[in-house]
């Protein structure tokens, strides 16, 4: 740079030629001038006051400095004569500039920096939630919105029971009756319109957040009603179905007049219901936590044994279901009444472990009241019982029949080889393989050689067997109107009746007879021409709706 070019502001006033150092690149300004001519160096430097000590504060290089804090680099010694430089001028000259202050820049740009801050906020924008601006876009799903309240009431849930307030089913829903594996109840009330007394109902809703009962599976493969099987990897959905099993399964129980609750109203996986329990709201007691008064001779826990028995034979037959979950735990009790509930898990006869459920519960049966002091009947005779094709389904002859059993079984002697033999039968019968149609039968040859009465799936067979009548002699009919031969003849006796499969008259206007089809052509032409001739003409029915309109405005 030309030493008579300005320079900038920021930069020093002074410029380094080679051979000459340092000189001045502008004049120094009148401001910062001295009036007086400056001291001679040496005279500035070590002049004498009578305040100075010059033995005890002169310090010549090579002397030891005790005071660290008196130190200097030799850093801080150019920087200090650099400044009596510019104090005594340069060069001679009588004119100094006095140090200037060095402006430094800042470390950071404010500007700049507001700018960072700006852009790093706006990556966490997304992240920071306002309620207006959530309530104008759409709220998205949260946590909170799946929490539930005793398992059971999330948000869904609660929306769900706030419609049926609104639509009248119930009027107030209060605390839980009792808590289960797979859903809780609830006692709810209903209060009519007219100010009648006040209807109570329970409220059965499903637990979907925390599926404690996960065995569901075997209670659902291979029953018709789920031949797509349930949706796993959705809880909801597999629960829907399963409360909607129950609600068909209610149905069925309350159409053949079982005791159990009427169901009201499904909706997704809350189900409402009656009430069973008093008018003050409380429910009637399991059958483990009756207290049924012993007052007599007989054993009252008898007398609902033997109306248990006939409950099942009842669901079996009639309801062509089975519990598959029948215990003490799922029996409610009331005035010498038993009452059945919690039939989700029930199956049909089709299910492929039906009768293994149906063995089941007839074992917890049994159990619970032999620990009552009941004597209980063998569990081979309750089975036959309950699936037999023949006998009564309704009261009071279900309970006549039980009691036939009873009159009807081996004599015991008492001995403890005998208790020890019927309880080995038990045992195997329980275990015992039972096939439900003969595709399932083992060995069909050895079994067709052993009695019926012997064969454990005896009740699966078909009643009877219709059979081709004897030629040019008379068959007697049985009762359902099939025809038995009842001779000895291998040939016919052995063939089946084929008359049973041939087809009717055909059906279809193209194989009716000629004659027949005209005489109705010809009667259907005269009932039309009669309700013609009464038929009022269309411009009299308008005029008759247009004046009719205008009587109206």
């Amino acid at each position: 740079m030309a030493s008579n070019q300005a320079a900038a502001p920021h930069q020093p006033p002074y410029t380094y030629q080679p051979n000459q150092g340092y000189r001045p690149t502008e004049g120094v300004p009148v401001e910062l001038r001295y009036t007086s001519a400056p001291l001679p160096s040496q005279d500035y430097i070590y002049q004498d006051s009578d305040d100075y000590d010059s033995d005890d504060d002169v310090y010549l290089p090579g002397d030891d400095l005790e005071d660290e804090g008196a130190a200097l680099t030799s850093g801080d010694i150019t920087k200090q004569f650099n400044r009596q430089r510019q104090l005594q001028g340069a060069n001679g000259s009588g004119v100094a500039a006095l140090p200037r202050s060095n402006a430094q820049k800042p470390t950071a740009n404010t500007s700049a920096r507001v700018d960072d801050i700006d852009a790093e906020l706006a990556r966490h924008a997304n992240k920071i939630k306002l309620d207006s601006v959530k309530g104008e876009q759409g709220r998205d799903k949260d946590k909170a919105d799946r929490a539930t309240s005793e398992l059971v009431l999330d948000q869904r849930t609660r929306m769900i029971l706030l419609k049926m307030i609104q639509r009248g089913v119930v009027s107030e829903v209060h605390g839980a009756i009792s808590t289960g594996k797979e859903a809780n109840v609830y006692g709810a009330v209903l209060e009519p319109e007219d100010g009648g007394r006040p209807i109570q109902r329970a409220i059965k809703i499903y637990k979907t957040a925390i599926l404690v009962f996960k065995d569901r599976e075997r209670y659902v493969t291979g029953e018709h009603r789920f031949k797509k099987g349930v949706n796993k990897s959705n809880n909801r959905d597999m629960v829907k179905q399963w409360a909607e099993k129950e609600f068909r399964n209610l149905k069925r129980l309350h159409s053949a007049a079982i005791a159990c609750p009427e169901p009201i109203m499904l909706k997704s996986h809350v189900l409402v219901m009656e009430f069973l329990g008093d008018k003050r709201g409380y429910a009637y007691p399991r059958l483990r936590d009756a207290n049924i008064s012993e007052e007599g001779t007989e054993n009252p826990w008898r007398s609902l044994y033997v109306q248990l028995l006939g409950i099942m034979r009842r669901l079996y037959k009639v309801c062509s279901l089975v519990h598959a979950d029948l215990s003490e735990y799922n029996i409610l009790y009331n005035d010498n009444q038993l009452y059945v509930i919690d039939v989700s898990q029930s199956v049909e006869h089709d299910h492929p472990r039906a009768l293994e459920f149906l063995r089941m519960d007839i074992k917890n049966v049994g159990d619970f009241f032999r620990r009552k002091g009941v004597d209980t009947l063998p569990d081979r005779t309750i089975f036959d019982f309950i699936t037999a094709h023949d006998g009564p389904v309704a009261e009071p002859e279900l309970a006549q029949a039980v009691e036939h059993l009873y009159e009807t079984r081996p004599a015991a002697d008492g001995s403890a080889e005998a208790a020890a033999a019927e309880e080995v039968d038990t045992e195997v019968f329980r275990n015992q393989y039972i096939p439900q149609n003969l595709n399932q039968v083992y060995d069909i040859e050895k079994d067709a050689e052993r009695p019926t009465d012997e064969l454990v799936y005896k009740n699966m067979l078909a009643e009877k067997v219709a059979t081709k009548p004897e030629a040019g002699g008379s068959a007697g009919e049985s009762e359902d109107g099939a025809s038995v031969d009842d001779t000895d003849d291998e040939e016919s006796g052995s063939e089946v009746d084929e008359s049973i499969f041939d087809k009717g008259p055909p059906r279809g206007k193209k194989h009716e007879d000629k004659g027949e089809k005209k005489q109705h052509k010809q009667a259907v032409k005269e009932e039309k021409r009669a309700k013609r001739a009464e038929k009022i003409p269309k411009a009299v029915k308008k005029k008759l709706i247009a004046a009719s309109s205008k009587k109206r405005k």
